[in-house]
C-alpha cells in the first residue's frame, strides 16, 4: 500500500504542475455550468434540480476522463522513463494502481468543484438532496470507470493521441451502447442495457443505490486494471 500511495501522491501532483489542469478543470466547469444554468432548466424554470447536470457531465466524461487519462503509462514509454520505473522495486499491479489513485484524485478535485451548485440550488430552492447525493456516487463511480478504461488504453502504447482515441471510443462504446444496439436490433436491448454505463448510472441519479449498479462498475474497474496490470507484465515474458 505504501507504493501505491507514494505513486498517487506523484501522479496527482504531476497534474498540477503544468497549466494544463487548470485549463482542464475551467473549461469543464464553464461548459457544465453555462448547460445547466444558461441552455438548460435552472433559469428558464426555476426548478430546483440537478437532473440535467446529471445527463450533461456523464456524457462530458466520455471525452474528459480519456484525456486525462491517455499520458499515465504511455508519456512513460514515450520519455523511456518506464523502464527506470519498472527496475524499481514495485510490482506492476502497484504501478497500475498507483497511477489509477493519482487520476482518481483529479477527479474527486473536479467534482468536489462542482457541489457549488447543488449549494446554490439549495439556497434557492428545496431540491431532493437524496437524488443530489446519489448522483454524485454515480459520477464517481462512471468517473472511475472511464478513467480504469483510458488507463488501460494507455499501457497499450507510446503515443498518448492513439491512447485517448481507444480510451474515448471503448468510454463512447459502454456508455451509449444501449441506445446504438437498441437502434438495430430491439432483441439485443436487455444485453446491452445491462452492460451500458448510462443505463446504470441512471438508477442513482432517482437518489436509488442498487447493489448492482455498485457490483457492476466496482467490477468493470477492477477488469480493466487487471488487463492494464498484464499489458505491462507483457514485457516480461518479450
Amino acid at each position: 500500500m505504501g507504493n501505491i500511495w507514494v505513486m498517487g501522491k506523484k501522479e496527482f501532483a504531476s497534474y498540477f504542475a503544468s497549466p494544463i489542469a487548470y485549463v482542464a478543470i475551467a473549461v469543464f466547469l464553464v461548459v457544465v455550468g453555462l448547460k445547466f444554468f444558461i441552455v438548460d432548466t435552472f433559469f428558464k424554470t426555476g426548478e430546483a434540480s440537478l437532473r440535467s447536470f446529471f445527463e450533461l457531465v456523464p456524457a462530458f466524461f466520455v471525452f474528459y476522463l480519456p484525456a486525462i487519462a491517455m499520458r499515465l503509462v504511455s508519456e512513460e514509454k514515450r520519455l523511456g522513463t518506464f523502464e527506470l520505473l519498472a527496475t524499481l522495486p514495485v510490482s506492476d499491479a502497484e504501478i497500475v494502481l498507483g497511477k489509477f489513485t493519482g487520476a482518481l484524485g483529479f477527479l474527486k478535485i473536479t467534482l468536489l468543484l462542482t457541489l457549488v451548485y447543488p449549494l446554490m440550488l439549495g439556497l434557492l430552492g428545496a431540491p431532493d438532496w437524496g437524488a443530489i447525493i446519489g448522483g454524485y456516487i454515480g459520477l464517481l463511480l462512471i468517473g472511475s470507470a472511464f478513467l480504469a478504461i483510458g488507463l488501460m488504453a494507455s499501457t497499450w502504447t507510446r503515443s498518448q493521441i492513439v491512447a485517448y482515441i481507444l480510451g474515448a471510443v471503448l468510454s463512447s462504446l459502454f456508455f451509449f451502447i444501449d441506445r446504438i444496439l437498441a437502434a438495430f436490433f430491439e432483441e439485443a436491448k436487455k444485453v446491452a442495457e445491462y452492460f451500458s454505463f448510462s443505463s446504470h448510472f441512471s438508477n442513482f441519479t432517482r437518489g436509488v443505490i442498487d447493489t448492482r449498479d455498485l457490483v457492476f462498475f466496482v467490477s468493470m474497474i477492477a477488469l480493466c486494471l487487471v488487463v492494464a496490470t498484464f499489458s505491462l507484465n507483457r514485457r516480461r515474458w518479450n
